[in-house]
């Protein structure tokens, strides 16, 4: 490995971690987004309603952790 491919490569890096900032709080917005929709959509189809917002909930509870990891194995 060559310096310039070593630095270019924590250059990368940092531009991901900063990246990840935005995607967290653009998921987060989509969410409560998509939350609101859902429970518009309750009084036609509460059961459909119900799961799709448990399935969102999960998403969201999954994505904390699973972020942890991949930072943790690519840093």
């Amino acid at each position: 490995m060559t310096w310039p491919f070593l630095i270019s490569a924590i250059i990368v890096l940092m531009a991901l971690v900063a990246v990840t900032r935005v995607l967290r709080r653009l998921v987060w917005a989509f969410a409560i987004a998509a939350a609101g929709l859902l429970v518009l959509h309750y009084q036609s189809d509460p059961a459909q309603a119900t799961g799709a917002l448990a399935a969102l909930g999960g998403g969201l509870a999954v994505a904390g952790p699973l972020r942890g990891l991949v930072l943790r194995f690519f840093i």
